[in-house]
């Protein structure tokens, strides 16, 4: 099939005749057992779970539409080559990345369509296109930036804290990430907050995962928005938001 489906085979997945078959790399952590969990009810397959260890013989040679990375900033690698082997699309949903891991996929771009998403909840992809109007049309007034998660997350500030900052830096705000604010608290599962304030008003952009299962949900969705038919280059969550054409526009 190489870069882009098939007709017949992108009409059979837009219509729902057959599942979106994914390799999940990753498939064994919180993440991706969830998605293992929803994929069914979500319109898709888990054709190619691969965990840490070597790959099993039975999975190896399973045909599969998109690879959607959940593992770790050492499991990208894993994850291009796999994509870049096949020809097939790269949701890659792994936080904090590396130059290294950066350098990876910059290198897949011009072959295959590589979707990189630190946060895979509609949600936050709605605050997110947002943002942008909300900023601008503020400008003079200051902007803060808190995220909460549960104790045991390791990178801080979170990798959606880092997204909603490049999001205000592109829109010419003058913050970084040393600017957020990070809280890790018992178990929450992730809340994201930001405010606009001047000295008479405030506006306050917040956003609460309840529960984890948003995360697989979301993945799964933007898997089959990436499976039919895009072309090479680099998205974002954002695009997933479109309902254009699959061909038309690429974000850079």
């Amino acid at each position: 099939m190489g870069r882009t489906l098939t007709k017949n085979v992108r009409e059979s997945i837009e219509a729902g005749i057959r599942p979106v078959r994914l390799c999940v790399v990753g498939a064994e952590g919180r993440l991706g057992s969830s998605i293992l969990r929803h994929a069914e009810s979500q319109g898709c397959e888990v054709t190619r779970p691969i965990g840490r260890g070597e790959e099993p013989a039975t999975t190896r040679e399973r045909q599969f539409d998109v690879v959607l990375d959940v593992s770790t900033v050492e499991g990208v690698h894993r994850a291009c080559s796999i994509a870049e082997a096949h020809e097939m699309p790269l949701l890659e949903c792994v936080t904090s990345l590396d130059a290294s891991a950066e350098s990876a996929l910059k290198a897949l771009e011009s072959r295959i369509p590589v979707l990189v998403a630190s946060n895979t909840s509609l949600g936050i992809a709605t605050l997110r296109m947002a943002l942008g109007a909300v900023s601008s049309a503020l400008e003079d007034w200051s902007v803060s930036i808190s995220e909460t998660h549960h104790s045991n997350k390791i990178d801080r500030p979170s990798g959606t804290a880092r997204s909603i900052v490049a999001d205000l830096q592109a829109g010419g705000r003058s913050v970084d990430h040393a600017d957020v604010v990070s809280h890790r608290e018992g178990d929450v599962v992730g809340t994201h907050e930001i405010v606009f304030a001047s000295a008479e008003e405030r506006i306050v952009l917040r956003h609460e995962a309840m529960d984890r299962s948003v995360f697989a949900i979301g993945a799964l969705r933007a898997a089959k928005w990436l499976a039919v038919g895009r072309a090479a280059g680099r998205y974002a969550i954002a695009d997933t938001l479109d309902r254009a054409d699959p061909s038309s526009g690429v974000t850079d």
